[in-house]
């Protein structure tokens, strides 16, 4: 596959996370032309990053779509988690790294915390792999898709359920949404890292998709506003969903064309 289809890929998959941050935020925030943007950058260099070091090599452009998708997540809440500052009196659940209930504000505590962040999806990704040797793939995609949706489930028990408390049925849509993605995944790629990634950006999208797009009335629970104080962003966030709707129709596309 050449550069240029990869970093093409890439960016189709940063703008489905821009326009999906956009439409979910931006009656609380206004539209910011820089968080939109952010995305398609995060996304395109890891596209690039994926051309350059020939990791892509072999996988099919769903799976690097998905993974692309993946990877500008994972990078996104490295930067608001542990290294963005920002005034947090706004938010009812903080958008820096916190511990029961306390933002921690010390540089280096929270970068060695983004450090462990990104140690544990490696240490995870090895502990599957281990788990499912020898395996069928449908079989291995679940124990990916299922333990990593498991981690994130746990991850976010821990992060906000002091806060907003603790809802088992939203528990469980991580490992549930995070096992399909592997299950799917499974039919694209035997690869361990690209199921692991295929298995994360999968869950995401499935979890934004389903609860915070089609579901009518959600609020991010991060702000105090059940409203917002840009109303006037209710009703022009819907020019986000057409151009939204077509990356969904691409990861369809790329999905069929095996």
């Amino acid at each position: 596959m050449s550069t240029a289809l990869v970093l093409v890929i890439g960016l189709a998959a940063g703008l489905h996370a821009a326009l999906y941050g956009a439409y979910k935020d931006s009656p609380h925030e206004s539209f910011l032309l820089r968080r939109f943007v952010r995305e398609l950058v995060f996304a395109t260099g890891a596209a690039a990053v994926l051309a350059v070091s020939q990791l892509a090599d072999g996988q099919t452009p769903f799976v690097i779509y998905v993974s692309v998708f993946a990877l500008s997540r994972i990078a996104t809440e490295l930067w608001k988690l542990f290294l963005r500052v920002e005034p947090q009196e706004e938010f009812r659940i903080p958008t820096q790294i916190h511990g029961l209930g306390r933002v921690i504000h010390n540089p280096l505590a929270r970068a060695l915390l983004g450090a462990g962040f990104l140690a544990s999806i490696y240490g995870l990704g090895n502990l599957f792999q281990l788990l499912s040797a020898g395996m069928p793939a449908p079989v291995i995609g679940l124990i990916f898709g299922g333990g990593i949706g498991l981690a994130l489930a746990m991850s976010g028990a821990y992060k906000d359920g002091v806060i907003e408390g603790f809802y088992f049925h939203k528990f469980l849509k991580s490992p549930v949404f995070g096992a399909l993605a592997g299950l799917i995944a499974s039919a694209h790629t035997a690869s361990p890292l690209f199921l692991l990634l295929c298995a994360i950006g999968g869950e995401r999208m499935f979890n934004e998709l389903l609860f915070k797009i089609i579901v009518r009335g959600y609020v991010p629970g991060k702000f105090r506003s059940m409203t917002g104080p840009f109303p006037a962003w209710m009703a022009r966030r819907r020019y986000f969903l057409p151009p939204y709707a077509a990356t969904w129709a691409l990861f369809l596309v790329l999905f069929v064309a095996i």
